[in-house]
Formats: C-alpha cells, sequence, structure tokens
C-alpha cells in the first residue's frame, strides 16, 4: 500500500535502500529489448525484496509522479481525429468492462469452494478494478480485505508478465494503424505537458475518478493537445522512471507476511485469474477477427490489467495506446461503480 506523502524514516531508509536495485533490475531486462522492462525488472527486484520479509513502502509522491509522466504521454497522443476514432468503440468499450464483470461473477463460486474463501472474497478478489477500491467495496460486504488485496496484486502480475512476452513474441512487429512517430517535446512543452497533467491528476483524485492521476492526466492533457496547443512526445528517461515507480508500487504487494496467511486462496486464485485472462484474450480475438480490427490492441483492450500497466505495454509494443487507455478506463469506472451492487442485488446469499 502506498504511504503518506511525508514519509516515515524508516520506511524512506527502507525504499532508499531498494531504489538502486530496482532500477538496476529494470535496467536489465529492459537491456534485453523486451516489453516493459523497466516496470518488469523494478518489480521483480522490489518483489524479491518483499518476499524476502523487508518491509517495503511505495510513497504517494513519485508513484503520482510516475503516473501523471504516463497519462501525460497517453494525452499527447490525442488528435480530434483519435478522439472521434475512440468515441466510435463506445459499445465495444461497455462490452469489455461488461464481460470482466460477468466473468468475476462466473468464477467467483469455483474459487470461494476451492480456495475456502466467502463469495464475497472471491468475487471482488476476481474483479478487474483498483486494488485498493476493490479491497475497500469487498470489506463492507464481508469480504476478506488482505485476500482480495493480495489477488489482485497476483491478477496485475499475472497480465503484466504474461501478455506483454506473449504479444511480443506473436507480433513482434505489428504496430496499430493509429501509431504515428511524434517530434520529441521541447523543454516549454514538456514542463507544460507535465504540469497540466498534475492539475488533471489532482482533479480527478477531487472528483473520486478511478486511477485519478493517471486518468485526470490523460484527459488533461488530451485536451491541450487536441487543440494543438502542445505537441511531441515526452523523452524515454521520463517514461523509464515512470515504470519504475509503478514497479516498485507492484512488487511491493508480494509482502511475505500477508502472501504466507493465504496460500490456499492464492493456489486457487491464481488458475482462476488465468482462466479469466484467456477468456479476455479469446473474447478480443473473436471480435478482432468479427471486425476485422487490430488483435494486439484489441487483446491489451479487453484485459484485466491494471490501466498503467497496460498503457505501457500499448505503447511498448506500438498499439493504440489512446484506445487501450479508454477501454480500461471505461472498465474501471464500470467495475469501481457497479461491483458493490451487483453484489447486493443479484450475487448476495440471501
Amino acid at each position: 500500500m502506498l504511504t503518506a506523502l511525508r514519509p516515515d524514516p524508516r520506511q524512506l531508509r527502507t525504499f532508499l535502500l531498494i531504489l538502486l536495485p530496482a532500477i538496476a533490475g529494470g535496467w536489465a531486462w529492459s537491456s534485453f529489448h523486451l516489453p516493459l522492462g523497466w516496470l518488469m525488472g523494478s518489480a521483480i527486484v522490489t518483489g524479491g525484496f518483499a518476499m524476502s520479509g523487508l518491509h517495503i513502502r511505495m510513497f504517494k509522491l513519485p508513484h503520482r509522479a510516475g503516473l501523471v509522466v504516463i497519462g501525460a504521454s497517453v494525452g499527447l497522443t490525442f488528435t480530434p481525429e483519435i478522439a472521434a476514432h475512440v468515441l466510435g468503440w463506445l459499445p465495444l468499450m461497455v462490452l469489455g468492462g461488461a464481460l470482466g464483470i460477468l466473468a468475476a461473477a462466473v468464477t467467483a463460486p469455483w474459487l470461494a469452494r476451492h480456495g475456502r474463501m466467502s463469495l464475497a472474497t472471491a468475487y471482488f478478489s476476481l474483479l478487474p478494478g483498483g486494488v485498493i477500491e476493490m479491497a475497500r467495496v469487498g470489506e463492507t460486504h464481508g469480504g476478506d480485505r488482505t485476500t482480495i488485496a493480495a489477488l489482485h496484486a497476483i491478477r496485475v502480475a499475472l497480465v503484466v508478465g504474461v501478455l506483454p512476452l506473449a504479444l511480443y513474441a506473436l507480433f513482434p512487429s505489428d504496430p496499430a494503424p493509429a501509431a504515428t512517430a511524434a517530434a520529441r517535446i521541447g523543454p516549454l512543452a514538456l514542463v507544460a505537458a507535465c504540469a497540466i497533467g498534475a492539475l488533471g491528476g489532482w482533479l480527478g483524485s477531487r472528483v473520486n475518478l478511478p486511477a485519478a492521476w493517471l486518468l485526470g492526466a490523460v484527459l488533461a492533457v488530451g485536451v491541450v493537445a487536441s487543440a494543438g496547443l502542445v505537441t511531441g512526445k515526452l523523452p524515454p528517461l521520463f517514461l523509464a522512471a515512470a515504470q519504475v515507480s509503478v514497479g516498485i508500487a507492484l512488487g511491493e504487494r508480494f509482502e511475505r507476511a500477508s502472501l504466507a496467511r493465504i496460500p490456499r486462496a492464492l493456489a486457487a486464485g491464481t488458475p482462476a485469474l488465468l482462466a479469466i485472462i484467456a477468456a479476455m484474450a479469446l473474447a478480443a480475438a473473436g471480435v478482432a477477427l468479427l471486425l476485422g480490427q487490430n488483435l494486439p490492441t484489441l487483446v491489451l483492450a479487453f484485459s484485466i490489467g491494471g490501466m498503467a500497466e497496460m498503457v505501457l505495454t500499448a505503447k511498448a509494443l506500438h498499439q493504440d495506446v489512446a484506445l487501450v487507455a479508454a477501454f480500461q478506463a471505461l472498465r474501471a469506472v464500470m467495475v469501481n461503480g457497479l461491483a458493490g451492487s451487483i453484489w447486493a442485488r443479484v450475487l448476495a446469499p440471501r
């Protein structure tokens, strides 16, 4: 879990202890030219420290800064034509969100039985929503917060670990039609884009947007980019730093103390999550074949990973970043907004 803006000295020492190894892990992974190299390498190293018993906490300020950078990079891709293109996909975005909720509802009874947990815990553990939001809402409906949070960490790790490498292997040079080369952004425009993204993230957090600092930055920078006021591509160093911040935040969730308390839940939850990942990929493939659209982009759009991770994957694989971000954002809104109501009205035992 992210810690406060003002760090505890012990937590700060621990963070600084793992920061350089995490960066080194990111550099090592990226040196193989694999997608999400900086994220995966830093996540693996941080996860290793966390599983060894080290109590790691990612701080809000660098994590939010990383999300703003990712959001700004997505927002800079927006033009009026791309915005219209994305809006045309709205019905399928709703379908993707609905399928994610349906997959969780269908799989939850199996996980509850084999993982020896309550149905509420299983259902909120499998929903493709934010880990903090699902843990909080699930707990209010009788779910176990620790199990829900742990399985959400497993969910994101599985998606990030499986999908990018699979797509990279199957489609090594398959850029999406919407992907276009952009000139490197100038220094003043870079400062402006980051400032606008930070403002958008802050406003998003005020109105409780899901993935507020990321989605708020996307929307804010997208508005000014669509008007032609700020254009260009962020420097690779900025995106590498953003990946490291997301990677550390992912790796810190694999604390040994938390995972050791729920081994059976993890053993049953992993195949359940893999089944949902495969089902969503098959649904995306069916839509791609039916409509003649780009398969890798739709697999990422339908996937149940975290929004930041899937956006970064889309960028790394030269897919339609704006479309993937829109799918992931609408699904997050649907899941976070409807999860509790669907449980209370449809799934809760009478």
